[in-house]
């Protein structure tokens, strides 16, 4: 098992780090990639599971979104009100609403129409919405790259410590119900890996940002990513299914692979806005 995890991530590793050291149309084509991937392994579940589902619609309608906010969702900022492209995003956003609702009256089957509509949109918001915040962060000037980084490193250092303290010391059952093999202490392991590297982030090549800031971004960063994880693991349990996919090894599918980006993203953007506000 851990041979497979090792080889993925020696290809994987390298490849993000390009792309999050390139930006621009680099970065766009490897997350709209790793986007569009991860909403048809939730609309391929949710339709195996016979959930109403309009996949192809909603792959289009992912697609559009997903375009949109590389183009215009960084121009969403109070200081753009007079232009036409702050208003693109959520003209964009209406339009997916009304196509899908279009498409619900459409069909001959109108008794699960409507949860259709609902499972069709949480898809886009879920995955594409919170994925596409890699994109806003990716694009902040002028450290964009490095909170970018941040984020992965962050990351990826928890999910490390929390697998490695969760095999050695885990004891403590955290949501046996829906994640049976996460543990308390690997919690607490991942968590400390996690503070630890973005400490050591802080010191290399974020010092625009204060400690004390660090500290909390890093906290908030470990704490919404083992929700996030949990709530993928809760739609696999809804689905019946073990993972979402196996194309990468020893990782399962790309919404495996991404769960822990999927809360994180917007709330860690949006903190990043906050706090350049503040300064």
């Amino acid at each position: 098992m851990l041979l497979p995890r090792f080889l993925t991530a020696l290809i994987g590793v390298p490849l993000f780090l390009w792309a999050i050291w390139w930006g621009q149309i680099p970065f766009f084509i490897l997350f709209f990639g790793v986007t569009m991937l991860a909403l048809y392994e939730y609309y391929t579940l949710a339709e195996e599971s016979a959930w109403p589902v309009s996949k192809n619609l909603g792959l289009f309608c992912g697609a559009l979104l997903s375009v949109s906010i590389f183009l215009f969702g960084t121009k969403m900022t109070p200081s753009s009100h007079s232009k036409l492209e702050i208003f693109f995003t959520p003209a964009v956003f209406s339009s997916i609403l009304v196509i899908l609702a279009t498409n619900a009256l459409l069909k001959k089957e109108k008794e699960n129409a409507f949860i259709d509509i609902a499972v069709t949109f949480l898809g886009l918001i879920y995955i594409v919405w919170s994925l596409s915040h890699l994109l806003m962060i990716r694009d902040l000037r002028p450290d964009g790259k490095w909170y970018t980084l941040f984020l992965f490193l962050v990351i990826w250092a928890l999910d490390i410590g929390a697998y490695g303290g969760g095999r050695k010391w885990g004891r403590t059952k955290l949501a046996e119900s829906i994640s049976p093999h996460k543990t308390w202490e690997g919690v607490l392991t991942g968590t400390l890996c996690s503070l630890g590297v973005a400490l050591l982030c802080q010191s290399i090549f974020l010092k625009t940002l204060k400690m004390s800031e660090t500290f909390t971004l890093a906290l908030v960063i470990a704490g919404l990513a083992q929700v996030s994880d949990l709530s993928e693991s809760l739609f696999k349990r809804n689905v019946r299914v073990k993972d979402s996919g196996n194309l990468l090894p020893g990782h399962g599918g790309i919404l495996d692979r991404f769960d822990s980006f999927l809360l994180v993203s917007p709330i860690y953007y949006y903190l990043l806005v906050l706090l350049a506000k503040s300064s």
